[in-house]
């Protein structure tokens, strides 16, 4: 038949597992810092393509949006100056 722990043994046996954990932290953690800067080093050429891609979006995107910005004002200049001339007009 099993016996059940006590409660000291409880802590006891939780107590041991959490040194050992930290100790293999501890001991690993060096180990970690070279690998993060080695995986970055590694994806910066996946990374390339992406930015030349994005890059090349917002070269194109921008003058686009210039040119949907001038159409909006000078639709509103338009409609501002429409209403000046006829009072009756209004502007939704």
């Amino acid at each position: 038949m099993s016996e059940t722990p006590t409660t000291a043994e409880l802590v006891e046996e939780t107590s041991t597992w959490l040194v050992g954990g930290g100790v293999i932290t501890l001991a690993l953690f060096p180990l970690a810092l070279p690998i993060v800067a080695l995986t970055a080093i590694a994806l910066i050429p996946f990374l390339l393509p992406v930015v030349a891609v994005g890059v090349v979006v917002a070269v194109v995107a921008f003058p686009v949006l210039l040119v949907r910005r001038g159409l909006r004002v000078a639709g509103m200049r338009r409609r501002s100056s429409r209403a000046k001339l006829d009072p009756c007009h209004s502007v939704a």
